[in-house]
């Protein structure tokens, strides 16, 4: 009897898929499954139909079998499921047994996001990529020190920068998030709110392209001066005498007129000392014809005066 124990082919290949996706650390896609699945030769001994079996497997198989792998464990109450993100596969605990865990794990409570840094964190997931202002306009406050932490959490990356003036940052979710949320992909966000639909990400990008200059003309020779217009030449005052004469009114009336060219303005250069007298003297002379004024209509109109004839 040989010593050799020969060990049996798994009985499907969703037994394979299983095995694999407990023994890997990182979450494996359907194409590394796949290529692990194909890469396996075949040993001496080993039935050579069986073993062509798995090694020709497709990508529709190797779905059919991570299928009928999650309901398994859904029907088997394992304390385990299979949770695709980002389009790669794993097994994880069930979320209802994780006090159990942390509690052999010796793991502390989970930190809990606050609900400024959710806010932010789904305005980013749902409107990526955007800018840092575009998201203070939808919040309206200051969101740096959401940003950072998120970005210490490795939830929210940068994804590039916008040709806008300024080429401000543009931020975006990482494969962390869908792995902590248990997202298959950002498609699933759609599903959890009809009310909220997550914007086109190449529509999105469009918006921060630099817009296209328009066609410039194209230039005859590089040292050549745009044509300025041609001014008519004026002929000389000596050859055409009309000319100068209607040159010279024209000048005239466009000087200012000063008091020296005005005949009727006067300048009262009197001092003023002499206009005060002048002022008396026709007051005294006013006020000796209303004296004699005076007396001449008294002599006429008293009719009891003995003197009158």
């Amino acid at each position: 009897m040989s010593d050799d124990v020969k060990i049996p082919y798994p009985r499907s290949l969703q037994e394979i898929v299983g095995a694999l996706l407990f023994a890997s650390e990182s979450p494996l896609s359907a194409s590394d499954l796949r290529e692990a699945i194909r890469s396996v030769e075949q040993e001496e001994g080993e039935s050579s139909e069986v073993a062509e079996v798995y090694r020709t497997c497709t990508a529709k198989e190797i779905e059919a079998a991570l299928r009928g792998l999650e309901k398994a464990l859904d029907v088997a109450d394992a304390g385990m499921q299979l949770v695709c993100t980002g389009g790669s596969y794993r097994l994880q605990t069930a979320p209802t047994c994780g006090r159990y865990v942390r509690a052999l794990l010796k793991l502390d409570r989970p930190n809990r996001l606050g609900r400024a840094s959710l806010e932010t964190l789904a305005i980013i997931a749902y409107r990526q990529p955007l800018t840092k202002s575009e998201i203070e306009d939808i919040r309206g406050v200051d969101v740096s020190a959401n940003i950072k932490t998120l970005m210490d959490l490795q939830l929210i990356r940068l994804v590039g920068k916008s040709e806008l003036p300024g080429h401000p940052f543009l931020y975006g979710t990482t494969p962390l998030f869908l792995e902590h949320f248990g997202l298959a992909s950002l498609q699933q966000l759609n599903e959890l709110d009809p009310t909220l639909q997550r914007s086109n990400p190449k529509k999105k990008a469009e918006q921060y392209k630099r817009p296209d200059k328009p066609d410039e003309p194209e230039m005859l020779g590089a040292a050549e001066s745009p044509e300025t217009p041609e001014t008519p030449e004026t002929p000389e005052t000596p050859d055409n005498p009309e000319a100068s004469e209607e040159l010279e009114s024209s000048e005239d009336s466009e000087k200012p007129t000063t008091p020296e060219d005005d005949d009727d303005f006067i300048i009262d250069d009197t001092p003023d000392e002499f206009d005060d007298d002048d002022e008396d003297e026709d007051d005294e002379e006013e006020e000796d014809e209303d004296d004699e004024n005076d007396e001449d209509a008294g002599d006429a109109g008293d009719p009891d005066d003995p003197d009158r004839v």
